[in-house]
């Protein structure tokens, strides 16, 4: 039983750290499916609402197409070595080379780094979570905009 808790501690830090990859995935392709789904509405009800004369309404319903693109492209946009997901296998040989006769101080040591990245990939990761809701809220207010400029529900 020699070992476990720090085999426990490294198993458990390279686990959060994938599913902080994954998150950041998922949150990416939710991204795409947002941008996609403000450009289907603006093509098809942003004609007709700028036929139907509605221009304050369909200039608000513009701006917020424009800031879900904004958003959008903050979240999508790669960032060249912004997150840390993987140890590199020298770094780790030569930085842990001096503990090889010790798995258990090697685990420990693994656990520390491995939740080090996952605290700095936090802090970036963060911020991509508050583009993703600015995306969200300008899509729903793009499309109520669209929607009644082209109903004619609004006050001309």
């Amino acid at each position: 039983m020699d070992g476990d808790l720090e085999r426990l501690a490294y198993e458990s830090a390279l686990d959060a750290l994938e599913k902080q990859e994954r998150v950041l995935d998922e949150l990416r392709a939710r991204t795409g499916v947002l941008l996609a789904a403000s450009s289907v509405a603006t093509s098809f009800l942003g004609g007709r609402a700028i036929a139907a004369g509605g221009s304050i309404v369909v200039g608000f319903a513009l701006l917020a197409f424009a800031s879900l693109v904004a958003a959008s492209v903050i979240v999508l946009v790669p960032r060249r070595d912004a997150f840390t997901f993987s140890l590199s296998g020298p770094d780790v040989y030569e930085g842990l080379f001096a503990f090889r006769g010790d798995p258990n101080e090697i685990h420990r040591r693994l656990a520390y780094d491995l939740h080090r990245f996952w605290g700095a990939n936090d802090m970036r990761i963060q911020p991509l979570f508050g583009a993703f809701q600015v995306a969200c809220l300008a899509l729903v207010v793009e499309i109520a905009l669209l929607l009644a400029s082209v109903s004619g529900t609004l006050v001309q």
